[in-house]
């Protein structure tokens, strides 16, 4: 029977850092009663895995795919990686440097998009709040590291995508985005958010600009939050983590 919505967190080191374990522990806590599926290579032992969680799947696949960011978007560019996952209609990406602040994932999935993450904002954005939103006509790249993606469209979409084209040469996340000329002709087989819609989800860069474009309010999560201004994050996390 499939059910909703699973989690997947890809690793690929034997130990984590103490910003990494702090972007495990939230994801434990807001969305530790999900099912969780581990993404890791061949061969890698990582014992804070079944410390945090005991009950999450193992996924492996082969160590090729985990040797460079390169390497990292082929394996996110295959269908047969959510087809691993089809137990479930959407899976969260939640790389280890990502972080939620509440639990806002099933009212996520019942918008329906197929593809949702961070948006990165141009200065047109912010200087125009009410810059043009229609996705099917001016894309907005949404970074994958903290990204809901319905799985049986994403595989479809891929499929039209290597046959038509090949191999996608640029990150995985523009091209679920529809970001680069190359995929615009595939633009109509996903369903995407606006721009506004995507920042009510997460944060990427310029949190605090992002916080006043939002309302006030802060989103379901962000990415990359030790990049962009930490010290912005810093009280939010710290009220969540009381």
């Amino acid at each position: 029977m499939q059910t909703l919505v699973g989690i997947v967190i890809p690793i690929y080191k034997e130990s984590i850092s103490t910003l990494e374990q702090k972007s495990l522990l939230q994801c434990k806590k807001i969305l530790g009663h999900y099912p969780i599926h581990f993404v890791l290579p061949e061969g890698l032992k990582a014992p804070y895995v079944q410390e945090y969680f005991p009950d999450a799947s193992l996924e492996f696949f082969p160590p090729s795919f985990f040797t460079s960011t390169k390497s990292y978007n082929h394996l996110l560019i295959d269908p047969a990686f959510y087809a691993r996952f089809s137990q479930h209609e959407f899976i969260l990406i939640y790389q280890l440097d990502a972080y939620v602040f509440q639990d806002e994932l099933v009212a996520w999935c019942q918008k329906g998009y197929d593809y949702i993450g961070a948006p990165k904002l141009k200065k047109k954005h912010w200087e125009n709040k009410d810059a043009f939103q229609w996705p099917l006509i001016e894309p907005i790249m949404m970074n994958g590291g903290l990204s809901l993606r319905k799985v049986a469209p994403i595989i479809k979409f891929l499929n039209w995508y290597h046959r038509l084209f090949g191999t996608w040469p640029a990150n995985e996340d523009s091209l679920f985005s529809v970001y680069h000329k190359r995929a615009f002709p595939l633009r109509f087989l996903l369903k995407l958010p606006t721009w506004k819609e995507a920042l009510a989800f997460a944060f990427e860069q310029n949190p605090q600009i992002s916080l006043q474009l939002n309302a006030g309010k802060l989103p379901f999560g962000c990415h990359a939050w030790e990049k962009y201004n930490p010290s912005f994050w810093e009280p939010f996390m710290e009220e969540k983590e009381s």
